[in-house]
């Protein structure tokens, strides 16, 4: 009996710890960084909802967005060529005919990071992340969200 409970103890201690357990009780950053002009882009999951958060540094956000994880769309790409092998994380943020794409690359052993804006189809924009900049916990969040098929 003392191994079951042992057994239930543990099991129980490893979800808390896991990012949705943790998010249920504290913010988890998902993605954060700061482009060339301290404007930083912060994704975070606290309350099981994603908060989308852009501005100035040290300043109330400019835009803020909360989406439940099936209001989001997430593709994980693995593009491969001759000289490189890479992996590419993104997710979508919805706001009426604007769509904000954080994505995160990975190709070889460098990072590359940005958010695109779209109005409708168009490209709006494109913020560059400055690489010593960039925590990113996409990975951990992008296979639990809905596929953009």
């Amino acid at each position: 009996m003392t191994n079951y409970r042992h057994i239930l103890l543990c099991i129980l201690s490893a979800s808390l710890f896991s990012p949705i357990g943790l998010a249920n009780t504290h913010t988890v950053t998902v993605f954060q960084c700061v482009n060339k002009n301290q404007k930083k882009v912060n994704i975070s999951l606290a309350n099981g909802q994603y908060i989308y958060q852009f501005g100035k540094i040290n300043q109330k956000p400019d835009i803020t967005m909360v989406r439940k994880p099936e209001q989001l769309a997430a593709r994980y790409l693995t593009p491969k060529g001759d000289r490189f092998n890479g992996k590419i994380y993104e997710v979508d943020f919805r706001n009426g005919d604007y769509t904000y794409t954080v994505s995160s690359s990975y190709l070889d052993s460098k990072h590359i990071a940005h958010v695109d804006v779209y109005q409708k189809d168009k490209l709006l924009t494109s913020i560059s992340c400055l690489p010593n900049t960039i925590v990113d916990n996409l990975h951990e969040h992008i296979f639990d969200l809905p596929s953009d098929d």
